[in-house]
């Protein structure tokens, strides 16, 4: 029983450690301090989530340095929606607060 817990634990660790420092999702680059959380992409729409500590502005600045200038952009519900196309795939990205942190959804889609 207590091996089983071992190896629970060590793969949880191993799991939380190598999603936390992923570098992009389908070429979408992520920010250094991106804690990813979930992420649902065995088929299409692809969706990942990650909290960041930068505030919304930076974040929205980010993405825009990395992709261009995004299609359309919408602010619904405090939340700011970024629409962008990147490798002929329709990719949505939406900032979110929640306390001291940021939360990112990114959705790409044919």
């Amino acid at each position: 029983m207590r091996l089983v817990a071992v190896f629970s634990l060590t793969l949880l660790l191993g799991l939380f450690s190598s999603i936390s420092h992923a570098k992009d999702f389908y070429q979408i680059p992520l920010p250094t301090d991106a804690r990813e959380f979930a992420r649902l992409d065995s088929k299409m729409p692809a969706v990942m989530s990650f909290f960041s500590q930068q505030n919304a502005s930076d974040l929205r600045e980010y993405y825009i340095q990395q992709l261009g200038q995004p299609n359309s952009e919408q602010t619904l519900y405090g939340r700011e929606n970024l629409y962008f196309t990147v490798n002929n795939k329709q990719v949505r990205i939406l900032i979110s607060s929640r306390n001291n942190w940021r939360q990112v959804d990114i959705m790409v889609q044919n």
